[in-house]
């Protein structure tokens, strides 16, 4: 069966939540949550686990497999099995395989929207979960790097105001295609996804090492004023959790 002839209205909830102290562990412990005893789970993204290992996940899950076009997914010591492509082209041996598969600081690289998230949906069995955690594009920081990427600029300003070897180290190149919650509910929504939950929030530091020394006040003063007011669109941090359909 296609992804295509799956697709059904999506059903869609957002929800602002207060920032987590340390985002990556709090991320992976709403995928823990969400995954079965004994499941099969894919690190989209795994190369070497750049954002730190998942010991939650990798304690509940049978089968642990990383993905990644970069070589670095052959450091990853946590997954069971690695492999070394896109993962477009990863998905067309592995259908139907994972019962939940995440992405940590990944979508904001995707470059094809509808081949990524149709991939998303080909991996999972029926009923499974695809998970992320990503920059929102709306935020002042996401329209920031999505400006400068598209005018090519995003690595001339991020070794400005970062030291640039530490850039080099870690920079893959931005998109921002799929990185609000309009965007990620249309193209998973195409993809074959019933039901997508987001959870916002919005956390200072996080940007402020990206920010002149006299602006980082600004990620305060728009942190408490996207709370104030309570709008999800205005958060730094998006993350989800979208359910393929039956």
């Amino acid at each position: 069966m296609s992804v295509h002839s799956r697709r059904r209205r999506i059903t869609t909830t957002v929800a602002v939540i207060a920032p987590p102290e340390r985002p990556v562990r709090h991320f992976a412990g709403w995928v823990a949550d969400s995954t079965p005893r004994g499941a099969a789970v894919l690190n989209v993204g795994g190369g070497c686990n750049a954002s730190g290992d998942f010991p939650r996940i990798r304690r509940r899950a049978a089968l642990l497999v990383a993905v990644d076009p970069s070589a670095r997914v052959e450091a990853n010591s946590e997954a069971d099995e690695r492999f070394q492509l896109p993962l477009e082209d990863f998905a067309h041996e592995h259908a139907g395989r994972f019962d939940v598969a995440f992405a940590v600081f990944v979508m904001e690289h995707v470059a094809d929207p509808v081949g990524f998230t149709e991939a998303a949906a080909r991996v999972l069995k029926p009923g499974g979960a695809f998970m992320a955690l990503t920059i929102n594009q709306w935020h002042y920081f996401g329209l920031t790097t999505w400006a400068t990427s598209r005018l090519g600029l995003d690595e001339w300003l991020l070794r400005r105001v970062r030291n640039p070897e530490e850039v080099g180290e870690y920079h893959v190149h931005t998109e921002y295609r799929i990185n609000s919650i309009r965007s990620v509910s249309r193209h998973l929504e195409h993809a074959g996804f019933s039901e997508v939950e987001f959870r916002m929030w919005d956390l200072p530091r996080s940007y402020e090492p990206y920010l002149p020394n006299r602006l980082t006040g600004l990620a305060t003063v728009w942190s408490r004023g996207a709370y104030w007011l309570g709008r999800p669109n205005l958060m730094g941090h998006l993350t989800f959790k979208a359910v393929l359909g039956d």
